[in-house]
């Protein structure tokens, strides 16, 4: 039954039908990354990632004949308002400012999946019921998923707020002065006044960027609640909207916009706080509503936006405790693509990594660490677990042109999302597997793996340690070289080619 006070699309179910992806690697690639051995994932990963083969969206007759089966054996849920029950939207035709349709199903050929509602009068066991049996038969069709509920991490749960809250009115407030607040966010008043959150320092940031680099020529997606107008944030290059009802990606909650101020907040403008990759450019796409979140298969939907539209990193300060095929499936298609994610490892005082986070190695799992650089009481543990970075009484831009700390694994994620964007200004061609490899070879090691994972991420380390010869990097190759196609891609190839014009 729908949770009280809550859309009823969080009863959609999807219908996951053969995953495109394998259709162009291969299913034994796809297959390889739920292995036991992370040196075989990391192989799949990284076969994945240099192959990018040039994707060729298909299926919306496989679609079209799904639909029909549900309308005429299945006929409770609603697959659409018109009789025939073969009316879908597809993920490429909803208009980015405007949140999709309820009720409408939603095919994403990107992942393969299909997703439909169930009628009213119905509880969603019983509409999976209705839709396992309309599509038992139907070779194209792997298997049902009620969808999974991604919630912002850290953004409902008030003990994870710094107290006492201050509050900040606009950006009149003297940051400068003598504020017991500022003194334990921050470290230090940069030469154009603005206040450098501890964790910048804590990382290396301020070294990465007298080394030259901080972020430029590198678009950052902030998947969450959007991005809100403020004066120290730069307007995202575009945005999106995947929440239903929603007119615009314009940030209502306020988790969006201190993630993305923590990633880019402006820097020399003398005002607010400096971001850790300020020269960034950002994607808004909001997945997550009001209340913190998902409706329907939002995020898998924004994830693929993200990674169609420019992305070379993506951020996910969200979480859930289950696994989601379809969320699999995006972030997968999203290192296809060259997108490195980094995902929250969640808030449940030691509790088990969350998913996504949890897909091991397709997202960079991130714990949170406090001033001491030690394991945040709140921060999730396990073998998933791959860098940690500062997430105690973290400062950062809020709704309003405010300011405001919050504590969380949602807050250690942009840290990291952050030095992605730094060593890919430098390096800009990693692939990111490579990049993955290389942050945590450059992190300093803080303890148990499970923990920690391989340690405290150092963006000035990151870009003053040279990147080993032997990670997949795309390097200029002889025109008759006959190159490693898992370990390198050549610039003027097909792939290579698509891959600079996507992420302009």
């Amino acid at each position: 039954m729908p949770r009280p006070g809550v859309s009823r699309a969080q009863d959609q179910i999807n219908i996951l039908l053969k995953f495109p992806l394998e259709q162009q690697v291969g299913s034994d690639t796809v297959a390889a990354l739920n292995s036991t051995d992370r040196h075989v994932r990391r192989e799949a990963l990284r076969h994945i990632e240099a192959r990018e083969p040039d994707y060729q969206p298909h299926g919306e007759d496989i679609v079209r004949r799904v639909c029909g089966r549900i309308g005429a054996k299945a006929s409770s849920p609603a697959v659409a308002s018109e009789e025939s029950g073969v009316h879908f939207i597809s993920v490429d035709d909803l208009d980015p400012g405007v949140g999709p349709p309820e009720g409408v199903p939603i095919y994403n050929p990107y992942t393969g999946v299909l997703s439909v509602y169930p009628e009213s009068t119905l509880t969603a066991e019983e509409a999976v019921l209705s839709i396992q049996e309309a599509v038992a038969n139907d070779d194209a069709v792997e298997g049902t998923e009620p969808v999974a509920i991604y919630r912002a991490i850290a953004a409902l749960d008030p003990t994870l707020e710094a107290e006492p809250e201050t509050a900040v009115s606009g950006i009149e407030r003297d940051f400068r002065s003598d504020d017991a607040l500022w003194a334990r966010a921050a470290l230090q008043v940069t030469t154009a006044g603005e206040m450098v959150p501890w964790g910048l320092e804590q990382i290396g940031a301020l070294g990465a960027w007298r080394r030259g680099y901080s972020g430029q020529g590198i678009t950052v997606a902030v998947v969450d609640t959007g991005i809100g107008p403020h004066v120290d944030i730069a307007t995202p290059v575009r945005g999106a909207t995947f929440v239903p009802g929603s007119t615009s990606y314009n940030d209502d909650h306020g988790h969006g916009t201190h993630v993305a101020g923590t990633i880019a907040a402006r820097r020399g403008n003398g005002i607010g706080v400096a971001g850790i990759a300020p020269s960034a450019r950002l994607l808004a796409v909001k997945v997550l509503a009001r209340d913190g979140y998902s409706r329907g298969d939002s995020v898998a939907h924004g994830v693929t936006w993200a990674a169609n539209n420019g992305a070379r990193v993506i951020n996910l300060s969200l979480g859930s405790p289950e696994a989601s095929d379809s969320m699999r499936r995006a972030v997968v298609y999203a290192r296809s693509r060259n997108v490195i994610i980094c995902a929250a490892a969640g808030n449940d005082y030691g509790g088990p990594v969350s998913y996504p986070a949890a897909f091991d190695d397709t997202c960079l799992a991130v714990a949170a660490t406090d001033q001491s650089n030690r394991r945040a009481t709140f921060s999730n543990r396990g073998p998933q677990l791959d860098i940690s970075a500062p997430g105690v009484m973290i400062r950062s831009t809020h709704l309003a042109n405010s300011y405001r700390e919050l504590n969380g694994t949602s807050m250690a994620t942009p840290h990291v999302a952050g030095v992605c964007a730094i060593v890919l200004s430098q390096h800009p061609e990693m692939l990111p597997l490579a990049l993955q490899r290389h942050l945590e070879a450059t992190a300093m090691p803080l303890g148990a793996p499970d923990q920690y994972g391989r340690g405290l991420v150092n963006a000035e380390r990151a870009i003053s340690v040279a990147v080993r010869t032997a990670s997949p990097v795309i390097l200029p190759a002889p025109a008759n070289a006959d190159a490693d196609a898992d370990s390198a891609i050549r610039p003027g190839s097909a792939s290579a080619g698509k891959r600079q014009r996507s992420n302009r």
